[in-house]
């Protein structure tokens, strides 16, 4: 085993069971580590134009989705590691990127960060356009968002889950609250406030 896996503070790993594969994030690159001989594969460099926050792989694990300290959101081919897609950025000043879901076999991208939003992504470029954007939602229908809210918490989103068999996100905040959203809808069912302390 090597002293270090990485030339950068890792600030992010996610663990590929289907691929037995290990993706580290450090700063704005990525590393590719084969699970069972522990040895680097490939390396995807500058992937974003900044440092990387979080990631998370698709359903079927050929596609790797990944948000940076700028807001950015980025899908890329886990094998050819060419960028696919980009999806509609948080925002650039307040913006980092604190959570990242894949929602099944709807084949979205769930998004939450600093700037208090969440949003709901299609994980395609629209062919036809976008449906119009849906009674209740504070996020206009930007490029492949379906629907999103602000002000999701008083303070930043710094950490978040989605259910996939309950239709539900969770999303964590430094306003020591944790809230359940329905995710069709991006509607409030239950706020948490169990804590003294931000929840993350």
């Amino acid at each position: 085993m090597q002293e270090y896996s990485d030339d950068h503070p890792i600030t992010c790993a996610k663990f590929s069971p289907i691929r037995f594969e290990i993706y580290v994030a450090g700063e704005r690159s990525i590393k590719v580590w084969d699970a069972r001989t522990g040895k680097p594969v490939r390396v995807l460099k500058n992937v974003l134009d900044s440092d990387i926050t979080c990631m998370e792989l698709d359903t079927h694990h050929r596609k790797l989705i990944v948000g940076s300290h700028q807001g950015e959101v980025k899908v890329f081919d886990i094998i050819s590691g060419v960028n696919t897609l980009q999806l509609d950025s948080h925002d650039p000043q307040e913006g980092e990127i604190s959570y990242i879901g894949y929602a099944g076999d709807d084949h979205t991208v769930i998004t939450a960060a600093w700037d208090k939003v969440i949003k709901v992504h299609m994980d395609e470029k629209p062919e036809h356009g976008l449906p119009p954007a849906e009674k209740g939602s504070k996020v206009k229908n930007a490029f492949n968002v379906l629907r999103g809210r602000t002000d999701c918490h008083s303070k930043d989103i710094i950490c978040g889950d989605f259910a996939v068999h309950l239709d539900l996100i969770a999303t964590g905040g430094r306003d020591n609250t944790a809230k359940i959203w329905d995710y069709e809808r991006i509607m409030m069912v239950e706020e948490i406030k169990a804590h003294k302390a931000e929840v993350t």
